[in-house]
This record gives structure tokens, C-alpha cells and sequence, in this order.
């Protein structure tokens, strides 16, 4: 299969401009804006020649409705001053104002794409990216791109316009001096195309390097108290220096060629301006106001032209940008196509010699067939890395099993609606997630109304309602990022209350426990022991003690299930599962 072909400066520049061109209203007023305003400072450099003649005692030409005796008067050069820097004023407000309301819709809307595309990505993409890299595209990368549609266009359509007009007025005066003028245009031309290939090869090096900064800071603050506890501060800045050093490297040559630009093209300019002063002096045989005119308009359109070559380096770096956005936004979705959905499931849940890898060298799991029926508990033992885990992530449909078949109700997983699917199963975690939100959110996470009543309830028979209720705000204190201002026992207890909010068919705890202390652990097994009656649960873990009341244990080893059966059973075999039991508590 090939690969499709990398999309051009140009094909990738349109897309992005069709995010704006959404609100072509603001384009418009913009576009006029920014016109109103080139023209006015054109004919406020064009009323010097008015100027000039007032002071040599010439008769100036008529203007519009005004005869030759008003634009000669001493009160027309002052007033038409005012006039136009009024118009101007209103042109460049216009102007400036609704682009900004373009990028502002703009960045807002592609930013709130980008996230929707990510929230719906199969976990395989997450596999691979890390969350600094992520939380980069979201935010640097977007500024960039508000650059390449905000900033950009801005220069183009003002500066652009001031470059025409200019010239315009000056081939209305001169036009052969003017063509002579405009000759430059080609070697600027050449000048900025070879600066942008440079330009946007660096400004993904660039935002690689923004990426990988925002990585190691995440992974830093994140893992504050094992930094602190291990001694890892230095460890942790040195990483963070170098990541900063690459970055300042990368930005250091894209400044060097970006500075370097702009004198060649000053240089290019003046050339130009020097020839044509030369003309002027050596061919002028007109009105030397206008001769004074001619000059002050060519030597007017340095700065705009100017601020024309500086937005090459803004394009390049919002198109480095845009690609890696695009990138995101062509990525297809986790697989949605089921159209069943399961309506009051009893919850069986069944799994028929079922096979997957995360990569095809390593097969995670290797034919794994077991059923558990409605009010069953079925619990999964076995070392690190032996697949129980993996059993949750394809039950969950965060992964496709690649062979074999998993099955609710008898109806395959991959039938049902994804969101439907999801809506059956609660899932406590080994890693707890809170939110920064209030405690009674996080229970009720998911849910569109929030039942206080319920809430309370779920609390109760996780066991920590007590504790919530000797909290500051009670249900409304907020958890702080990652509950950082609960204990691990009180965050696990929010999880077990989360999942006994949701209230669903199936139940699957991996080491849901864990965090608990012995006394905590008694109280919320009984809890959890009621919670099961009557829904399918799927139990992992390694604290034995709290599976031996399952009605099934399957003992996992690379990938397959090597015993089964009850806690006794399993004893009596003297196998691993007994091993493992004898080796927690001798």
C-alpha cells in the first residue's frame, strides 16, 4: 500500500485558510478595512505634493469636486491631513479588529476539533505519544497556527495593500520609473523561497523540541514527591536543561537566517531606491514636487515590503505547525461500526479462544476461552505482564482482540455501539483518576444529572462517606489535580464509589484495593461483596486474600490461563496458584 503523498506549503496553507474562510463576513470588513486604510496613507503621502506647491506659489490641480483655487488655499493641506488620518484611523480599526475576530474564531474552533479528535483516538495512539507532546500541539502548535492565519494575513492584506497603492500612485506619476522600481520584485522573490524551505524544516525540529520540554515538565510535576523522595531533583533538571538547550538551539538557528533575511533584503531595497533616486535626478523633467512625491512614495514602501518578508518565517512556522495538526485530525477514530446496543443485559460475559499482541513479535495473550455468568465473580491471578490487564483493556474495547471472539449476552463486543458497550461496565483501576473538580463530580462521573441522594449512597457503601463529610466543603470540596489532597485509601474509595454510582451489569476491579489499609480493606470488601450480588464481576489481583470468595480464579502465565477453579481447588493442586498463596502469607 503507499503511502500518500506529503501535501505541498500551498495545499497545506489552503487548508488551513478554510478554517477561516468561514467567516468571510470579517475577511470582508477586514479586506475593506485594511484597503480604506492603504489608500488613505497613500494620499497622505501624495497631499506633500500640494505641500510643496503651496510653498513654491504654484496653483495646484483640482481634486474631485474642490477646484484648483481650494487645493491651493492655505487650509486645504491641514484639514485634508486630518480628514484622511480620521478615515485611516476607522480603516486600520476595521481592519485589525474583525481579522482578529477571524483568528480568534479560528484557533477556538481548530483547537476544540483537535481535542474532539483526540478524545475519540483508539489507545493505540496514545501508545506512542506522551502527554507533553500532546499538551505542546495543543498549545504551541496552535499559537503558531494563529500566526500563519491571524498575524500573516493581517501584514498581507494591510502591508499588501500599502505596497499597491504605492505603487499604483507612483505609476500615475512615472510609470517607466516605476517598472524600473518593480524589477527588484524577482530577486526578493528567490530570496524568500529559499528562506522558507529553511524555515519550516527547522520549525518542526522546533516543535519537537517544545514538545519534549513540555514532557519532562509534566513527568517533573507530576512525580513531584518520588523526585523529592529519590533525590531526583538534579536528575530532573538536568533533563529539563537539555531539553531547554535543544529548543534554544533550534529557535537560535531559526532567529540566525530569519535575522540575516531581513538586512539582505534592506540591502536589495536600497539598491533599488539608489537606482531609482539616480533616475529621478539624471531623467526628471516634470514637476520637482512631484519628483519629491515620486521619491517619498518609493522610499514609503521599505516598511511595508519590509513587513511583507517577515511574514515568510510566520507562514513557515504556522505550516511546520499545521502539519502536525493535520497530522492528528487525519487519523481515524476508534472503531465505532457496531449498531446493537444492549438493552437491560443480563451480563454474561464470554471469551472464546481469543489472541492479541500489542506487537506481532510478542503475543500478549494466547487463546484465552472463559465465560462468567450473571452474579458470577471470576477472578484473574497470575505475575506482572501475564495478560489480566490486557483481558480489561479488550473487554473495554480499548484495543480489537485479533482473533477470537469476546461476546455479552452473546451479542460480540465489536457488534455493539461503543458508547453503549462502555455504559455496562464499571471499572476500578489500579491507577485511581480524580479530576480537579469537586468530590461529588467525581463520583458522578460520566453522568449527565447528578443525584446527590445516589451519590451519598454510593459514598456510604464505599466506605467513605465519612471521611468526605469531616472534608471542608463536604461532597463540594474539590479534589484537587489528581486528588493530590486526598490520601491514596481516600482516592481508591472515591473510585470504588464512582463505580458503585454507575451502578452497571458488570463490574471490573483491577486491584481495587490495593491502596486500602487492612481495617479500610475489611469494610470495603463487604461492600464490594454486595455490589456483586447479581452482576458479573471480573476481579484482578494480586493481594489473594480478596479473591477467595470468587467463584472462579484462572491463574494467568504469558498470556494463558495454566489452573482453574475455586479457592480450595486450587489449593488442594499444589500448583502455582497454591504457590502463590503459601509464598503471601508464610
Amino acid at each position: 500500500m503507499s503511502t500518500p503523498a506529503k501535501p505541498t506549503s500551498v495545499e497545506s496553507y489552503k487548508r488551513l485558510l478554510s478554517y477561516a474562510f468561514k467567516y468571510k463576513a470579517y475577511f470582508i470588513i477586514s479586506f475593506i478595512g485594511f484597503g480604506v486604510f492603504a489608500a488613505m496613507e497613500a494620499q497622505l503621502v501624495y497631499i506633500l505634493k500640494f505641500f510643496l506647491e503651496r510653498l513654491d506659489g504654484l496653483q495646484s490641480e483640482p481634486v474631485m469636486w474642490l477646484s484648483a483655487e481650494a487645493t491651493s488655499s492655505m487650509w486645504f493641506v491641514p484639514i485634508a491631513v486630518i480628514v484622511l488620518s480620521i478615515i485611516r484611523g476607522f480603516g486600520s480599526y476595521f481592519g485589525n479588529f474583525y481579522m482578529s475576530l477571524v483568528g480568534l474564531n479560528v484557533i477556538t474552533n481548530l483547537r476544540r476539533q483537535i481535542f474532539s479528535q483526540m478524545i475519540y483516538l483508539p489507545q493505540s495512539f496514545y501508545d506512542t505519544k506522551n502527554s507533553g507532546e500532546l499538551i505542546s500541539l495543543l498549545v504551541y502548535n496552535i499559537e503558531q497556527v494563529t500566526g500563519s492565519v491571524t498575524n500573516a494575513v493581517k501584514t498581507l492584506f494591510r502591508d499588501g495593500m500599502l505596497v499597491i497603492f504605492f505603487l499604483a500612485k507612483m505609476l500615475t506619476i512615472n510609470w517607466k520609473l516605476t517598472l524600473a522600481f518593480i524589477c527588484v520584485a524577482p530577486i526578493l522573490g528567490g530570496l524568500m523561497y529559499i528562506a522558507s524551505r529553511y524555515f519550516r524544516k527547522v520549525s518542526h525540529k522546533i516543535q519537537s523540541a517544545v514538545g519534549r520540554v513540555s514532557h519532562v515538565a509534566t513527568e517533573s510535576i507530576q512525580g513531584i514527591k518520588l523526585v523529592k523522595s529519590y533525590g531526583g531533583e538534579k536528575y530532573e533538571l538536568d533533563r529539563f536543561n537539555d531539553a531547554t538547550n535543544q529548543n534554544l538551539h533550534y529557535g537560535t538557528k531559526f532567529e540566525r537566517v530569519s535575522s540575516f533575511q531581513t538586512p539582505v533584503l534592506h540591502i536589495v531595497l536600497a539598491i533599488a531606491l539608489a537606482i531609482t533616486f539616480y533616475l529621478i535626478m539624471l531623467l526628471w523633467d516634470g514637476d520637482s514636487a512631484e519628483a519629491v512625491v515620486f521619491a517619498t512614495l518609493a522610499a514609503s514602501i521599505a516598511k511595508p515590503f519590509r513587513q511583507l518578508t517577515k511574514i515568510n518565517s510566520i507562514i513557515q512556522k504556522g505550516l511546520a505547525a499545521a502539519d502536525t495538526i493535520f497530522e492528528v485530525l487525519d487519523l481515524k477514530a476508534e472503531s465505532n461500526s457496531g449498531q446493537q446496543k444492549l438493552n437491560a443485559p443480563k451480563g454474561r460475559v464470554e471469551l472464546k479462544d481469543v489472541h492479541f499482541g500489542y506487537n506481532q513479535d510478542t503475543p500478549a495473550l494466547n487463546g484465552i476461552s472463559f465465560a462468567i455468568e450473571p452474579g458470577q465473580t471470576v477472578a484473574l491471578v497470575g505475575s506482572s505482564g501475564s495478560g489480566k490487564s490486557t483481558i480489561v483493556s479488550l473487554l473495554l474495547r480499548f484495543y480489537d482482540n485479533q482473533q477470537g471472539s469476546i461476546t455479552i449476552d452473546g451479542i460480540p463486543i465489536q457488534s455493539l455501539e461503543l458508547h453503549n458497550l462502555r455504559e455496562h461496565i464499571a471499572l476500578v483501576n489500579q491507577q485511581t483518576i480524580l479530576f480537579n473538580d469537586t468530590i461529588a463530580a467525581n463520583i458522578a462521573y460520566g453522568s449527565e444529572h447528578i443525584d446527590e441522594a445516589r451519590i451519598q449512597d454510593a459514598a456510604k457503601q464505599a466506605n467513605a462517606h465519612d471521611f468526605i463529610m469531616a472534608l471542608p466543603n463536604g461532597y463540594q470540596t474539590p479534589a484537587g489535580e489528581d486528588g493530590s489532597r486526598l490520601s491514596g485509601g481516600q482516592r481508591q474509595r472515591i473510585a470504588i464509589a464512582r463505580a458503585l454510582y454507575k451502578n452497571a451489569p458488570i463490574l471490573i476491579l483491577d486491584e481495587a484495593t490495593s491502596a486500602l489499609d487492612n481495617e479500610s480493606e475489611k469494610q470495603i470488601q463487604s461492600a464490594l461483596d454486595e455490589l456483586k450480588q447479581g452482576r458479573t464481576t471480573l476481579v484482578i489481583a494480586h493481594r489473594l486474600s480478596t479473591i477467595e470468595s470468587a467463584d472462579t480464579i484462572l491463574v494467568m502465565d504469558n498470556g494463558r490461563i495454566v489452573e482453574a477453579g475455586n479457592h480450595q481447588t486450587l489449593l488442594d493442586r499444589s500448583g502455582v496458584y497454591a504457590n502463590l498463596y503459601h509464598s503471601q502469607f508464610s
